[in-house]
Order: C-alpha cells, then structure tokens, then sequence
C-alpha cells in the first residue's frame, strides 16, 4: 500500500464520497454525466470488508483480511469503526495497541489508492457518519481521513446521503422540473447496517433535504445478529461435547466467519444446514429461520422502539409520513422488513441499493460542495438542513441543590447551523480566563454525558471588576462539529476562546505505525500510557452485564409503593407492558392445557399455540426493553431503592471499569 500523498494533484478532481462502514466500505464518484458510480476494488468488488491483517511489514485490507482471520487473529481487526472516539481505548492487533482512528486511517488509504487506479488522483472527499455518532467520533472520522492523505471537505450522516441519493434518483427519473413542482415528501430512512443503527425522518421539498429527527443506537448492527447465531452454535457444540470452540481463538474467529454465512443463508432460505467441527469432534447443525428470528427477536424490536419514538419526536404519526426507504446491508433480512411493514402499513422502498446508497449521496455531497457554481441541473442549488443528534450543553450549578447539572444550550433535534449565547460572569476582581467544562448529552447528571471538554475564554481585557458580563456563543455546524467565540461587552472586545479536549491525542503519520508494526520502531508513536484499556470482548461482556443489571432494578422498581416523579412516565409505560405480556402468558398457558385436554380442533389448536408463542415472544422482549429504561433512568436519576443498593454498587463499579472505551 502506498501511504504517500499524490503529487501534482489538480483541483480538477472527481467528485468522490466514502461510506466509512463498521463491516463494508463504498467509495464512490460522480461521473462526466452527473451520475453516481460506485468504484471497484483492486478485486473488482463494489463493497470492501472493512477489515485489516498485518503481514510483517504489508497491511491487507479487506476480504483477503478476512480470510486469514482464522489463521492469525491476532493480526486480525475489523468493527473498528464502534470504538472511534473513545478517547483512550485501543485494539491489541500484531502485539501493539492500535487507535480506531488508525485502523480506520489504513482502510482509507487502501480504498484512496484503489480508486485512484480507476479514476486518477484526488484528495477532497465527503465521509459519512452515522446520524447518532457523537461530536467526538466525528472528530475522529476526521482525523483518520487526515491520517490517510485526505482532505475531508465535510461529514455528512448516513441517513441524510441515503436521503439526497433517493432525490437524485426521482429528479433523474421524473426530469428536472419534478424538483420544483412536486409536494414536499416525508421520508422515513431506516438504516440497519453492520454494527451501527439510525433511523431519520427527512423532508424534500424540490432540491431541499430537511431533517425533522433522527435517534439510534451506535451499538447495535448486523455485527450483534451474527453474536447471537455465533453463541447459539457454540452453545449447541459445548451442550453435545462439553467443549466449547470460543475458547480457542482461531476457531472462534472462523465460527464468526461462518455465523455470518448462515445468516446469510437464512435470509435466502428458511432453514440452513452447518458442520460444526472442534476438538476433534464434528457436529451437524439445523438451523431454521424461525430460530434465527426468536434468539434476535430483542434486537429489531430494539430498532422498532427506536423508529416509533422518531416520528413521536417529530411530532408526526405514522399516516404523515409518505415512504421508508430501506438502508443498510442487514435490512435485507426478512424480520426487518415484516416488522416494517406491520408498523408502518406502507410498502416499502427499494429504489436504492442498499449498500450503494449512502456512498451515491455524499459523493453527490461532494459534488456540491466542489462545484457549487456548477450549472448541473441537480446538483447546484442542492441544500441540506440536518439537526443534532445529541443536546450540547455547559456543566452549572442547581440553585437550590447546588448539585452540578447538564445546561442544555441546544436541545436534541434543533435544524442546523445552530447558534446559542450563553452568558457567564468573572468571579473575582482582575480576572483574565474563564473555563466552562462542555458537555454532550441529555441525561441530566453531567457524570452520565460525553464530556468534550473545556471551553476556556483567555486573554480578558485587564482590570475587569468581578460579575463582568462575557457572551460566549457556541455554534453547532450542520456536520455535527462545534466552534466558539467569546466577548466581553462592557470592554468593547472579544476574547480568545479554545476548547481543551479532554484524552485530546496527536497521531503519528502511517509508515511511523506500519514500522512500529513490523518491528522497525520500539516506542509506540502515542501520546498515552496503555495500561489496563478494556478489551473488545470484554466491552461486549459488560454492556450484558449492565443491561441485565438494569433489568433487575427495573423489576425491583415494579414492586414500590412509592414511585419517584422523575421516572413516573416510564414506570407506568413498564407496568403496562408487563401487565400485557402476563395476559399473554395466561393466554398461551390456557391453550397448552387445552391442547393437553384434547379439546377442539388439531389444526386449529397448533395454529393457536404458534400465533400465541410468537405474541409471547414479542411481548417478553418489549417487557424486558422497558424494565431496561425504566432501571436505566432510576439510576441515572438516583432513585433506586435501599434494597436495590448491590445493584447500583456492582453498575457503579462496571461502569468504572469501562469508562475510557464505552
């Protein structure tokens, strides 16, 4: 691979947009007609496994990475994309500790060179984001970019490019003037991919892409589909042999490999067939779809959840908006779309490829960006409006309590640009700096909220009395990325603000880390000691852990008497909902007893009892999601029980634990 940037570039370059993904990458341009192309790998595949392997002194990217997994994981990563942002966590790839940034700067530059090969050099590109990534992982995606020899124009999210693909493709099929006579449109885009989820609810009216809202969950994907048939197999083999093939790392690596075969299968098929083999042993394994679908049942009732409370958000029902646009390689499975259909009463929109068209979008993205006095009839006059996915607000005090509180400057779903002034006052005579500490999130404990660290005012005009009067104004661009200035009113003058990041770090250029790698290089290029960063598997194991914990608070919680204010919504919501799913589990009880009795009908009885089992089903794991809110928001909000205390002790402790990587 050549880490080298290209010499002699022109700004005569292609228009070219990249959809970064947890498990596929796309790389795509704009081509002399105007049109999004997706760009072939070296291989001549559209679609490159996000995944990298290290072979002394060469990188390998992508399938060919995959392969080898099994053989050396150790000098295996893929997924990295979950962990960017996380200011001090790190894969331990080939015996170092690699940042995400890093990994993700290694891809980059694999695909830059791959396209280059087909269509000449470039350097300005637009990345894409997931709409729920954070500020700090957008920093992130930013500085990989920068890593690999790229000028990143700008961020964009996943749902916004999917949305403007969508656009591109009705004005070219409908012709130019369908831009400005058609009636706004709402457009739903659910975007399932390999390890991230959002949903986002946009409005085009002609060449304008409004975002209304949007939520989702930056840890859950196709990548937490394949763990749960990956468990499940080796929970079948360890329940045969009493030998459990997780445990030897090559062949845990080559069960992943095969779990995502078989989900694969099962998204063609309804049932599949897998040899298992381990220790010496072999293990034929059925597994039918209906199975896959009941041990992943929580996971897309998990998206459901999050897709109905975004049209609450927007204010909108269901009858108001007009298409769903399915996005994301894991929207194919068949669940996703029975469950869509069922909550949205719509048909479905598969106009876009999946896996194509958040990469189309940000190329045409870029397109603008570069050519904005372009005369192209789509491109030109494009205009994105996108709104936070998080609430940015400053660490105050109560009045009352004098308890530290998160301040919301700007809530969650304000369109953007935004622009908020905050007005602060000096504290004591003669004072020439002025720190705020940053944060992002809604939870009102700052504790619980992503801190981006301290928006520092230095260089006060000299002499001030104390309660002098500063404005501070904070800007949220509309890629989701912070800035701000300072003044002082009463001086007549503006004063220096900068924002000290918290864990900020200074990356070394590639060949420094690929010599590091291969031997050449003794002191890792960080700016950070690596002592006790958690580990991948072990994030994975303590989120359970938390959620299952959450749960236990939640049921505790159902039992009082007394129910806190502050969780008063939620309880009912929970106590609802287990109240239903008890109804059900009467329900299904009365038909097996029925069934046991011999009474009515055999055909109508097995049709009972399966309609019930899955309601059974739907309703344990919506019951459960809500005890996981409800004991999520106590102690966020400290107000679990005395006799919940070992609980709130052992989630103190977890969270500690994994503070620096989740």
């Amino acid at each position: 691979m050549n880490l080298s940037s290209p010499k002699n570039l022109t700004d005569a370059q292609p228009a070219v947009g990249i959809d970064l993904g947890t498990t596929f990458s796309v790389v795509a341009y704009v081509d002399a007609s105007g049109r999004p192309m997706s760009i072939p790998n070296r291989s001549g595949e559209l679609l490159t496994p996000s995944a990298i392997a290290f072979e002394e002194d060469r990188i390998v990217v992508g399938r060919e990475a995959i392969r080898g997994s099994s053989l050396e994981p150790e000098t295996f990563a893929d997924c990295f994309k979950l962990d960017m942002g996380q200011a001090t966590f790190r894969r331990k790839v080939a015996d170092q500790s690699i940042p995400p940034e890093v990994l993700s700067a290694f891809l980059l530059a694999r695909l830059k060179e791959d396209a280059e090969a087909r269509i000449g050099l470039f350097k300005k590109v637009v990345i894409t984001v997931p709409a729920f990534f954070d500020e700090g992982r957008r920093k992130a995606t930013q500085d990989a970019g920068k890593l690999a020899g790229l000028e990143v124009l700008d961020i964009i999210n996943e749902p916004t490019a999917a949305a403007v693909a969508f656009g591109y493709h009705k004005i070219s099929q409908n012709g130019p003037s369908s831009a400005t006579d058609s009636k706004p449109e709402r457009l739903l885009v659910y975007d399932l991919g390999g390890g991230t989820f959002d949903v986002t609810i946009l409005e085009i009216e002609g060449k304008t892409f409004r975002t209304l809202a949007t939520d989702g969950d930056v840890h859950l994907g196709g990548r937490n589909f394949d763990e749960r048939l990956f468990n499940h197999l080796a929970e079948l083999f360890e329940d045969q042999y009493d030998l459990d093939p997780r445990s030897d790392t090559r062949d845990a690596a080559q069960l992943w490999i095969n779990a995502r075969e078989v989900k694969h299968a099962l998204t063609e098929h309804g049932k599949t067939t897998y040899l298992l083999s381990f220790g010496g042993q072999r293990l034929d394994v059925e597994i039918t779809r209906e199975k896959f679908e009941e041990l992943t049942a929580d996971l897309l009732s998990r998206t459901e959840m999050t897709t109905n409370l975004v049209v609450r958000e927007a204010e909108l029902n269901w009858s108001d908006i007009d298409r769903v646009l399915m996005v994301g390689g894991s929207t194919r499975m068949p669940m996703v779309e029975k469950m869509l259909h069922r909550v949205t009463n719509l048909e479905l929109d598969r106009s876009q490829s999946v896996d194509e068209a958040v990469a189309f979008g940000a190329a045409l993205y870029a397109q603008m960006l570069l050519h904005e006095d372009s005369a192209s009839p789509v491109q030109s006059d494009m205009k994105l409006i996108n709104v936070n996915s998080h609430s940015l607000g400053v660490v105050g005090l109560h009045p009352k309590t004098r308890r530290r509180v998160n301040v919301t400057l700007i809530p969650k779903n304000t369109p953007l640009p935004a622009t908020m002034v905050k007005r602060f006052q000096t504290g004591k005579e003669d004072q020439r700096t002025v720190k705020v500490a940053v944060i992002e999130g809604e939870n009102p404990m700052p504790e619980h909220c992503i801190s981006l660290g301290q928006c520092v005012v230095r260089d006060l005009p000299s002499g001030l009395p104390k309660g002098t009067r500063i404005e501070v104004e904070y800007q949220y661009g509309s890629n989701g990325r912070l800035s701000i200035s300072a003044r002082v009113p009463s001086a007549r003058s503006s004063a220096h603000v900068q924002i000290e990041r918290n864990h900020l770090k200074k990356l070394r250029d590639l060949p420094s880390w690929l010599n590091l790698i291969a031997g050449k290089e003794e002191e890792a290029p960080s700016d950070h000691e690596e002592k006790d960063l958690p580990m991948v598997a072990d994030r994975v194991n303590v989120r359970a852990r938390l959620d299952e914990l959450y749960v236990k608070i939640g049921e505790g919680l159902l039992k009082t008497d007394l129910v806190p204010i502050e969780i008063k919504k939620t309880f009912q919501t929970a106590l609802k909902t287990v109240h239903e799913c008890r109804q059900i589990q009467q329900h299904f009880d009365d038909i097996e007893l029925t069934n046991q009795l011999g009474g009515g009908t055999g055909s109508r009885r097995a049709a009972d009892l399966a309609r019930t089992k899955l309601d059974l089903q739907n309703g344990k794991t919506k019951a459960r999601f809500t005890l996981l809110i409800l004991g999520r928001e106590a102690y966020d909000y400290e107000v679990v029980p005395h006799e919940l205390a070992d609980f709130v002790k052992e989630i103190r402790a977890l969270r500690k634990k994994v503070e620096a990587g989740s």
